[in-house]
């Protein structure tokens, strides 16, 4: 016999009509299903989204409509353009989508929907945090730094391997990673053997100084955010810490988020990619290397944090030298590395400014 909670439990998956998505730069595949039987799967091209869910709420009036799709290239829109049209929508890592080696080795788009679609009417989905419209916009901005910077980089790759090419021999003193003004003036001076090399190698200037001036513009907008009123306040405290400049904390703020959404250091840390993994079975329980599930960018930021770390805070560097006695240095800097972010963490959370421990 049915108790009433279960009655309830029982009503309410009843009423749903699931949705699993797979998601491509020009058409989604949905894979719809009822708590008991496979509803369809449909091909649908991106500009008729709106129309086809529309259907499929007249079609189902009296259901709920959930759907979920992997995280991926196309970010978030498909979630707010499904939530803005009514629908419970989730976004998922693709990795924690239960997948069988059967689906491993026959991978289709109408596989993936159905196992998507599966999953979610079956519970066994953990949706990521979706950031709002304002937090995604400032993190788009600061993330295009790199880009930019890999953009002047290659420029500036481009100049010196043209001017092997022609044969210019750069002179040793001014032959260095970082290129000064009297190398940029040096630069203007040089000239090609014909008149097509003179006019590319101008053209390759011209190229380089208008990425350096995007550049330098774009350090500026992303400086004006960092003293915004949203994070004004939240970049101070994070540059109270040794290591952490001002570009660095306003990409952690960006990158973050709320820190309220991180119950505990812990979870920052496996958000982040800080945490070892492990393996345990029967007697045996063996800790290895940090996961490589991550988030890269933000954890390769905080390692080079972490170096700059303790050449100026004894703090640090005490944790670095006491890990060093026993371990590689590589093992030892993501040891400061957690200690970092934890540090970050307490300081977000507390909202006051890390002062460094008094030596015993």
């Amino acid at each position: 016999m049915r108790n009433g909670a279960q009655d309830t439990q029982l009503t309410n998956q009843e009423n749903m009509i699931y949705m699993g998505i797979d998601v491509h730069k020009r058409h989604i595949n949905v894979a719809v299903m009822s708590e008991h039987v496979v509803l369809g799967q449909n091909h649908v091209e991106i500009r008729d989204v709106d129309a086809y869910m529309v259907r499929l709420k007249k079609k189902y009036p009296d259901r709920r409509l959930r759907a979920a799709y992997e995280a991926g290239f196309s970010g978030f829109a498909l979630y707010h353009q499904l939530e803005s049209l009514g629908i419970e929508t989730i976004v998922v890592n693709a990795a924690d989508v239960p997948t069988t080696d059967k689906e491993r080795t026959t991978k289709s788009d109408r596989a993936d929907s159905l196992k998507i679609c599966h999953a979610l009417k079956c519970g066994q989905l953990r949706e990521i945090w979706v950031p709002p419209d304002e937090l995604s916009g400032d993190r788009d901005l600061v993330r295009y730094r790199l880009i930019l910077r890999q953009h002047l980089a290659k420029t500036k790759t481009r100049i010196k391997m043209f001017l092997y090419k022609q044969g210019v021999q750069i002179p040793p003193e001014l032959d260095s990673s970082h290129w000064t003004r009297a190398f940029r003036a040096w630069l203007i001076e040089q000239k090609m053997n014909t008149v097509s090399s003179q006019t590319t190698f101008s053209l390759m200037l011209e190229e380089l100084q208008h990425a350096d001036d995007v550049y330098k513009k774009h350090i500026q907008r992303i400086q004006e955010l960092a003293s915004a009123d949203r994070y004004k306040q939240n970049v101070q405290l994070l540059r109270s810490i040794a290591g952490i400049g001002g570009l660095t904390a306003i990409t952690i703020l960006t990158e973050l988020g709320p820190i309220a959404r991180f119950p505990t250091a812990d979870h920052l840390a496996s958000y982040v990619g800080l945490v070892p993994m492990r393996r345990q079975s029967g007697s045996s329980d063996m800790s290895m290397p940090i996961q490589r599930r991550a988030h890269q960018e933000l954890r390769a930021l905080l390692v080079q944090c972490s170096w700059m770390a303790i050449k100026c805070s004894n703090h640090f560097n005490s944790v670095y030298e006491h890990k060093r006695k026993n371990k590689k240095s590589q093992v030892a800097i993501i040891v400061v590395t957690r200690r970092l972010l934890n540090t970050i963490y307490a300081v977000l959370k507390k909202s006051q400014p890390f002062v460094e421990p008094s030596k015993a």
